[in-house]
């Protein structure tokens, strides 16, 4: 039986996946920061919260859960806007990386921008050199940046 790639819209109860999700993609980076784990885990509950407020009310209704049979495995979130569409975060849970799912729905997102007629932006950490080459092996182009951030388009 071949697995089943769907999505559907987050609701209020996905948080605590989306949270445990947050938590899988960025805690690694505060690996070797000298915090007692109470306290890290307040601060990286501290940014989901701002991630989740700012994504909301610049990118409103684009946040969807993505699943495998019918499991959350990870999130797209991807904003429509009438002169372009932007991707603003694609995040899979560490152990369905790399297997050809957030390629498959990033190219399902240009497609949606194509046939719109608009571009798909997206921004990228000047630091996360996985994400920059995943992008650019989709199409993807740097069209600015500064110190901390690649603006990519296609």
């Amino acid at each position: 039986m071949n697995p089943s790639i769907t999505t559907r819209p987050a609701t209020e109860q996905d948080d605590t996946f989306l949270y445990a999700l947050f938590k899988a993609v960025r805690a690694p980076e505060f690996a070797y920061v000298p915090l007692p784990p109470e306290q890290l885990e307040t601060l990286l509950g501290m940014q989901y919260r701002g991630q989740k407020y700012t994504y909301a009310t610049q990118y409103p209704g684009g946040d969807r859960i993505i699943l495998l049979d019918g499991e959350p495995i990870g999130r797209i979130w991807l904003y429509r806007g009438p002169s372009e569409h932007t991707l603003v975060d694609i995040a899979l849970l560490p152990e369905f990386r790399n297997r050809g799912i957030g390629g498959a729905l990033v190219s399902e997102a240009i497609a949606g921008a194509r046939a719109a007629g608009v571009r798909l932006c997206c921004s990228i950490a000047a630091t996360n050199n996985g994400s920059l080459a995943f992008h650019r092996r989709l199409g993807f182009q740097i069209v600015g940046h500064d110190e901390v951030f690649y603006d990519l388009a296609i």
